[in-house]
């Protein structure tokens, strides 16, 4: 008997071979258009000889997009910055100025300010001279109304309707006055404050548009206690939160009208009706910033105060949890975060001279390394940060993975 060995059909290689062919190409077309961000349709018209120089010629373009210095800033000088409608408000002691990503001027107001604060909402921005007594409402880069008070301004916020001040009282028996403007600049309520000292004060209409929300320090001998309070829209009271020996800091809006609250060793959630929906202890760390992602997502900066006693350095876990408290991602950063910015689903950590922007899953989508230490950043969009430091203003565009593949 003769054994004869089948040969595999000539046809069925080549299919065989052309599918192979074809996943390379797919493959290289996604690691092109995710990695290079060209689009693999420009490489068929293109050819390989214009593929290889738009990635060597163009690199030095892409950069100057991706990262532009756009304002140099006297280092002995004190600023003020919030981003509003994809511009940079910056408030300076002789000027407001508003530029925007090219670093364009689009408004100079001169003002005169000690210690200049600027914060937006909106289009609205409020400006204000802390430890002096001239504030401003500032819509479409002109100046809607000003004003000057006869108490030097401890705290300032705006909200969609409210203008919020706190003063120091120059009334006997009293610490400090909770003011409430509205947006035509008329003072609709106050609250003079005895036995305690308010640093501030807030609307957050994601929460409830018809509630005051303020944080302060208590204090009795060497104790420092905090206080976060609720008042209504006459300024009385409707709720209070004491901490022991912690002093709490802002409250950030989440999904089903409940507010996010930090203090410097606890996080909680309270409901529209001011009930705790979850508290938790930070044992062995300290909170030292914290923000809401896509109003879902409260991220946390936690110093390991352990390791600093111990070993003399900085570490930092960064925690993301769920809307109902539970633990949804972490990583660890060798610094102290002292901020965290948020705009929808990015979240712009720092950390000493960086800046780290993550998403709500945690994941590390880009990085920014400055020349010195980060004042602040700002977020105009989830994808557009202004960087500030002590002497430079720099915006950067961030590679978000919001996109499937970075393709969709």
């Amino acid at each position: 008997m003769h054994y004869k060995k089948d040969k595999s059909p000539k046809g069925f290689s080549l299919i065989k071979l052309a599918l192979f062919l074809s996943m390379l190409l797919i493959v290289s077309g996604v690691a092109i258009y995710s990695f290079l961000d060209i689009n693999p349709f420009d490489v068929l018209s293109d050819g390989f000889s214009g593929l290889y120089n738009r990635i060597f010629t163009t690199s030095a373009e892409q950069l100057k997009e991706t990262v532009k210095d756009i304002l140099e800033v006297d280092a002995n000088e004190k600023i003020s910055c919030a981003a509003a409608s994809g511009d940079l408000v910056i408030a300076g002691i002789s000027s407001v100025r508003i530029v925007d990503q090219e670093g364009m001027e689009k408004a100079y107001i001169p003002v005169s300010l000690k210690k200049p604060f600027v914060q937006s909402y909106g289009d609205g921005v409020i400006v204000a001279d802390i430890e002096g007594r001239y504030f401003a409402l500032i819509n479409n880069g002109k100046i809607a109304w000003e004003k000057n008070i006869d108490e030097d301004i401890v705290n300032a916020s705006i909200s969609d309707t409210w203008v919020l001040l706190i003063t120091k009282s120059k009334q006997s028996g009293y610490k400090r006055t909770i003011r409430a403007y509205s947006k035509d600049g008329q003072e609709i309520s106050f609250r003079n404050v005895s036995n305690y000292y308010p640093f501030m004060a807030a609307n957050y209409p994601g929460y409830n548009k018809s509630c005051f929300v303020i944080s302060s320090i208590e204090t009795s001998g060497l104790e420092a206690n905090g206080l976060f309070e609720f008042l209504d829209l006459s300024m009385n009271q409707k709720a209070s939160i004491k901490g022991a020996k912690e002093i709490f800091g802002k409250g950030f809006p989440l999904e089903k009208e409940s507010l996010f609250i930090y203090s410097e060793r606890s996080i909680m959630a309270v409901d529209s009706m001011y009930r705790t929906i979850w508290h938790h202890k930070t044992e062995g760390s300290k909170v030292t910033a914290a923000n809401v992602i896509n109003k879902k997502f409260p991220v946390v900066a936690l110093l390991d105060t352990n390791v600093l006693l111990r070993e003399r350095r900085n570490e930092t876990t960064v925690r993301i949890y769920n809307n109902n408290g539970t633990e949804k991602d972490s990583f660890v950063l060798m610094g102290k975060v002292t901020g965290i910015s948020v705009k929808e689903k990015t979240a712009a950590v720092i950390a000493e001279s960086e800046v780290f922007f993550i998403n709500q899953d945690g994941s590390i989508m880009d990085q920014y390394t400055a020349r010195s230490d980060i004042q602040g950043v700002y977020l105009s969009k989830d994808d557009t940060a202004y960087i500030v430091t002590s002497d430079l203003i720099t915006r950067v565009k961030i590679k978000t993975d919001h996109k499937f593949l970075g393709i969709f």
